[in-house]
Formats: C-alpha cells, sequence, structure tokens
C-alpha cells in the first residue's frame, strides 16, 4: 500500500508540472516524459516540434512503445535534470540531459534538443533518426 501512495505522489506531481510545461526547457522536459508515461500522446505532442503536423502516427507508435517500456519499470518516479546546455550559436536552442529514475530503481539518461518556437520551448523531433 505504501508504494501504491509513493507512486501516486509521483504521478501527481509529474501531472503538475506537465500543466505548466512550455516555459523552460527543464519543465517542457518533464511535461514531455509525464505525458508519455501517462499515455496521453498528443498532450506529448504538443510538447514537441512536430505537434499536430508530420507523421503523428509513426511518433504516437514509437512512444507506446516506450510507455509500455515505462509500465515494465513500475513507471516513472523522478525526471531530474542534469544539465542545461545553450546553443552557443541560437539562443533558442538548448539541449538537456535528463536522469528518469524508474519505480523499480533502474535509471536512464536521455539527451533532449529543444527549440524555442513562438515563445514556447519544445522538444526537437526527427522521425529520421528513430
Amino acid at each position: 500500500m505504501k508504494r501504491f501512495f509513493t507512486i501516486l505522489a509521483a504521478s501527481l506531481c509529474l501531472t503538475l508540472v506537465a500543466c505548466g510545461g512550455g516555459r523552460t526547457p527543464r519543465s517542457t522536459t518533464k511535461a514531455f516524459f509525464a505525458a508519455i508515461e501517462q499515455g496521453e500522446f498528443a498532450e506529448a505532442l504538443h510538447h514537441t516540434t512536430l505537434g499536430d503536423e508530420g507523421d503523428t502516427e509513426l511518433y504516437c507508435a514509437i512512444m507506446e512503445k516506450e510507455r509500455k517500456s515505462i509500465a515494465e519499470k513500475d513507471g516513472i518516479a523522478k525526471v531530474e535534470i542534469l544539465s542545461e546546455e545553450p546553443s552557443m550559436e541560437d539562443e533558442n536552442q538548448m539541449t538537456i540531459t535528463a536522469k528518469i529514475t524508474y519505480g523499480n530503481g533502474s535509471t536512464h539518461e536521455e539527451v533532449c534538443r529543444l527549440l524555442k518556437q513562438e515563445n514556447r520551448w519544445k522538444i526537437d523531433v526527427n522521425l529520421d533518426s528513430k
């Protein structure tokens, strides 16, 4: 029962972070992973440069695979931002390294490139590299 409340609290924290997505590269990154974990792919796409255009069907299939992987690891317990590296050439680009800690204790580092579009930070999606 204690584990249930821990997972519930972590999910609520991630949901609250997701509501503020787009303001900073940090909040966008956390909101993106929270949306994937919850299977809210339209919300996850909202945090990407792909948006509602492009091959969203392919990207939703990729996110579903990731959602299942997250579930097999007992969900996301924490997303920690390890580094934020602004681009030297363009102030509207940033690279973030995030450490994802799963409910089963395993971890994974993910490097995300973000672009600022229309005054919002978005995860840069390149389907050619998937």
